[in-house]
This record gives structure tokens, sequence and C-alpha cells, in this order.
């Protein structure tokens, strides 16, 4: 079997039921969607909101004590 170049993903349950039935209703793979999201995903946007959520946590931590 030919090793891929994917990288391990977690997604949450309700996140594989959707892609789940968009494959069945597509009669493709999982992976397939999987790919088509992850290449049209805005990563410089993902990169912004990932740099700002330790910021805003200890924020809230900071108010809640």
């Amino acid at each position: 079997m030919a090793q891929t170049q994917r990288k391990p993903v977690y997604l949450l349950p309700k996140h594989h039921d959707i892609l789940r039935r968009i494959a069945y209703e597509q009669r493709c793979n999982l992976s397939d969607v999987l790919d088509v999201v992850l290449e049209n995903a805005d990563w410089e946007l993902i990169e912004k909101k990932a740099k700002d959520k330790p910021v805003q946590r200890a924020a809230e931590r900071n108010t809640s004590i």
C-alpha cells in the first residue's frame, strides 16, 4: 500500500457526521470531502484566530477570578 502525505486531523463528532453525509450524497470518500474542505480553508484567518485564542482565554481567566 502506498504511503500518503496526509497528516492526522481530529474532527468533532458533529462535523464528522456532516462530512459523512456530504460524502454519501456525492458518492465519494470522506477523505475526498475533507481534502476539499482543507484546500478551501482560509489558513491566514485560521492562523490569526489560533494566535488570538490564548490571549482571549487568559483574559477570561483573569476576569473570572
